[in-house]
C-alpha cells in the first residue's frame, strides 16, 4: 500500500504542475501571436519586393531588346553609309530605290559592325562606272555620238517643206 499512495502523491504534483500551465499558455498564445504577425508583414514585404523586383527584371528585359534594335538599326545605318561611299569613290552613285531593296545586314559582322570587305567587294562586283565627258558633248555643231538613235527633230520634214 505504500507504493500506490507515493504513486498518488506523484500524480497529483504532475496534475499542479498542469494546473499552472494555462497561466504561461496566455504568455505563449500572446508571443505566437506576435511572432504570426511579425511574420505576416515579413512575408507581405517579401511578395511586394519580390513584386517591384520582377517588374525591375521586365523593364530591364525591355530596355536591353530597346538598345539591342538601336544598336542593330545604327549599324545599318552605318553599313549603307559605308556602301554608298565606296560606291562614290569608285564613281558610282547608287540610287535610294536600290539600296532600299538591299539586305544590308549581309553587311554585318557578327559582331553587329560593318564588314568593309564585303561592302568592298559587293561594290567592286558591280562593275566600274562609266566615265563621263568632262565638257559638255552637244555645243550645237551636230550630233557628236554616245547616241545611236537620230535626234528627234521638232519639226517634221514635211512641214518645213510646205513653208
Amino acid at each position: 500500500m505504500d507504493d500506490s499512495l507515493n504513486t498518488t502523491t506523484e500524480a497529483t504534483t504532475e496534475m499542479d504542475q498542469v494546473a499552472e500551465v494555462p497561466t504561461e499558455g496566455s504568455q505563449i498564445n500572446s508571443e505566437t501571436d506576435k511572432w504570426k504577425s511579425l511574420s505576416r508583414a515579413n512575408e507581405a514585404r517579401w511578395k511586394a519586393a519580390s513584386a517591384e523586383l520582377e517588374a525591375a527584371m521586365a523593364k530591364s528585359a525591355e530596355l536591353e531588346q530597346a538598345l539591342a534594335d538601336t544598336r542593330r538599326d545604327h549599324a545599318l545605318t552605318l553599313a549603307d553609309t559605308h556602301l554608298q561611299h565606296a560606291a562614290q569613290q569608285r564613281g558610282m552613285k547608287l540610287p535610294p530605290e536600290a539600296v532600299s531593296k538591299l539586305n544590308m545586314s549581309a553587311f554585318l559582322t557578327e559582331e553587329g559592325t560593318a564588314d568593309l570587305d564585303s561592302i568592298n567587294e559587293f561594290v567592286s562586283s558591280l562593275g566600274a562606272a562609266a566615265k563621263k565627258p568632262t565638257f559638255a558633248q552637244n555645243v550645237g555643231i551636230g550630233p557628236q555620238g554616245g547616241t545611236d538613235t537620230p535626234p528627234e527633230r521638232p519639226v517634221p520634214l514635211d512641214a518645213r517643206a510646205r513653208r
